[in-house]
């Protein structure tokens, strides 16, 4: 085995335990304070999180810049129309024009009406209009708590590593052998 293969692989299970973990800390900590299915934290951690910290700090700006968009639609699609079958699809259709539109718009451009759907979806199961949007702030919480959840690992992760490294010259986690 090379050493680009060890590297390859110690990277690869460094950023699978931390995805796993993530999800793990988003899961259970919703479950605890309450959250009933808290899916929408678990796949942002998957979204977020990179093997390597400055890559996983541009993809959660991104994703907080693309959840504001379409927190931003979605809020605003859901307290002018109020929810139908029809408006989660026609609020990210209006939520693509705009953000194409946009001259240096941020990558992962699609989390835009992606957020704007995951939103405007949650007042299917809604009895009345404060429910809809109620349902549509949880959800747009547990986004915002998933990017976090991943950042943190990112750091923490970078933390442990460095920390390694510099008590194990020769032998580094990622880099060395």
């Amino acid at each position: 085995m090379t050493a680009a293969s060890r590297r390859r692989i110690r990277r690869s299970f460094l950023y699978a335990s931390k995805t796993l973990l993530g999800g793990l800390i988003c899961w259970y900590g919703l479950i605890a304070l309450g959250v009933s299915d808290p899916v929408w934290a678990v796949i942002t951690v998957m979204i977020v999180s990179d093997p390597d910290l400055s890559t996983a700090v541009g993809l959660a700006q991104a994703r907080i810049i693309n959840t504001s968009v379409g927190c931003l639609i979605g809020f605003a699609s859901l307290a002018m129309f109020g929810y139908s079958p029809l408006l989660p699809l026609v609020a990210a259709a209006v939520t693509v024009a705009i953000v194409i539109l946009i001259d240096h718009y941020p990558t992962n451009w699609r989390l835009a009406p992606v957020t704007v759907y995951i939103l405007v979806d949650a007042g299917r199961t809604a009895a009345t209009y404060a429910e809809e949007l109620e349902l549509a702030l949880k959800r747009a919480g547990e986004i915002a708590f998933g990017c976090c959840v991943a950042l943190l690992l990112a750091f923490a992760y970078t933390r442990l590593i460095g920390a390694w490294s510099a008590s194990h010259p020769r032998s580094s986690i990622i880099d060395g052998d």
